[in-house]
């Protein structure tokens, strides 16, 4: 018998920007590296024999909070992927909501059903995790390991095997754990993520994102390019415009600089800002840049705190207002 813990991953760009990332390879947020620290605390009494994880980056960093503090290898394994989303990857949840409603209805409620250009159907990405599910467990046979993969091929997986779409909300981070025999497999625990605070858990924190919405193009922004000269992108809820993001250059091509990242007063304090740095980082990263640049006025503390509280490191104070960097690389882990 091997006992199989199974842990979706922190944080990652695409939960707080509200972008869908299949097999995009995103970075984990700054309240993920905090929901790592917590799952770290709670596998610490844990034995784990052997660690693994989707290759991509955000499940690999999550495994940090196992391997290392276990002193074992991660096993990158490309079965445990995301699906492939296809022609959407790194869409905003908005433009899906706004102009494809009907098939983005199928992919939550109905993903049996759901498939677009380039795109895995729901029976190719679950046999292909059950698939390496199988085969590590044959050869792990009575040891305990640890499975890092993503929230749909996890889903997707639970909803197979136990016959019913009635499961508890897959938070990042959560922990399910099984027993795995010939093939046969016996759920002990199902999506746990009460190593949680509601400080850091990204379910709770989004409630101020759905406030007042009646659907959810009510809280996902999606973005259209402004005819001007400028690199300007309107922010759009549903169809109305409700603030803008402006880019620009920096001294090289490895930097993108933001130039504005502004909201209307009514919408503020409702997580937005996060989607419309989205839109930045993802357009820079496209571009090759590897960091992304804003200088803020000293006066101005609610716009330093936003950009620090999303990574970004102050670097100098210049006669323009604090001059802050933050890395959008996304580099192999050591």
């Amino acid at each position: 018998m091997t006992t199989v813990y199974l842990v979706r991953h922190a944080e990652a760009e695409g939960n707080t920007y509200r972008r869908i990332h299949g097999q995009y390879n995103s970075l984990i947020t700054q309240n993920g590296l905090r929901q790592i620290e917590a799952l770290r605390a709670r596998f610490e009494p844990i034995h784990i024999d052997t660690c693994f994880a989707s290759d991509l980056f955000r499940t690999c960093k999550t495994a940090q909070s196992v391997y290392l503090t276990k002193n074992l290898p991660l096993h990158p394994e490309k079965r445990f992927r995301e699906l492939e989303i296809g022609r959407w990857e790194d869409t905003p949840f908005g433009y899906l909501e706004r102009f494809e409603k009907q098939d983005m209805d199928k992919f939550n409620f109905d993903e049996r059903n759901w498939h677009v250009d380039g795109s895995e159907t729901w029976e190719e990405y679950t046999d292909r995790f059950l698939g390496g599910l199988n085969d590590i467990c044959a050869a792990q046979e009575g040891k305990t390991i640890a499975v890092f993969s993503h929230a749909c091929v996890l889903r997707g997986m639970q909803k197979k095997l136990l016959k019913t779409d009635e499961l508890p909300f897959c938070e990042n981070t959560a922990v399910s754990r099984l027993r795995w025999e010939d093939g046969a497999v016996m759920f002990e625990l199902l999506n746990d993520a009460s190593h949680l605070t509601p400080e850091i858990s990204t379910a709770i924190r989004q409630q101020r994102l759905k406030q007042g919405a009646t659907d959810r193009a009510d809280f996902s922004l999606w973005f259209e390019k402004a005819a001007d000269a400028k690199e300007t992108y309107l922010a759009k809820l549903r169809d109305k415009t409700v603030g803008q993001l402006v880019l620009g250059s920096g001294e090289t091509k490895d930097t993108g600089v933001i130039l504005d990242l502004s909201l209307d007063a009514p919408v503020r304090g409702r997580r937005f800002g996060q989607q419309l740095l989205g839109q930045a980082v993802c357009t820079e990263r496209r571009r090759g840049a590897k960091r992304l640049a804003a200088t803020v006025p000293e006066r101005n503390a609610d716009a330093l705190h936003f950009f620090r509280e999303n990574g970004f490191v102050l670097k100098e104070h210049t006669t323009d207002g604090a001059y802050l960097e933050m890395d959008i690389e996304v580099r192999p882990l050591p």
